[in-house]
């Protein structure tokens, strides 16, 4: 029985173990990567709201955009994509766009998008203005 050639059961479990040892942090990491990949598809939607309402409002009188979202501002009109909550901040800025609210032809628009109940966010900035004051 000496002479056979092949692998002990000895041989067999020290393979499987040297094997699975290498093969359960993969499962980790491939987990890691499908949560990266989720929360990085989530940032680019809420970055694409963002913007895209951020756009709506620059598209707008200026008349239209005070009657709308006077300060403080409010919430995104129209449709938000579910589970994503956005919101509209404005505030007078003057010439060098810091807040002043006696100048009335100068609007600072942040859109800010949440989601993942709020935890996380995106903000985009822009500005509105009546003209050359």
């Amino acid at each position: 029985m000496g002479a056979e050639s092949g692998y002990s059961l000895v041989e067999v479990m020290v393979a499987i173990m040297l094997l699975s040892l290498a093969i359960i942090p993969m499962v980790g990491m491939f987990d890691a990567g499908l949560k990266a990949a989720v929360l990085g598809g989530n940032y680019d939607k809420a970055r694409a709201l963002a913007n895209e309402k951020l756009e709506e409002t620059r598209a707008m009188s200026y008349p239209q955009v005070r009657a709308r979202y006077a300060p403080p501002g409010g919430t995104c009109s129209g449709t938000v994509t579910p589970g994503f909550a956005c919101e509209v901040a404005t505030t007078y800025v003057n010439a060098n766009l810091d807040p002043d609210p006696t100048a009335r032809t100068r609007m600072r628009i942040d859109v800010t998008v949440r989601w993942d109940g709020g935890s996380k966010s995106f903000t985009t900035t822009g500005l509105v203005t009546a003209g050359t004051p």
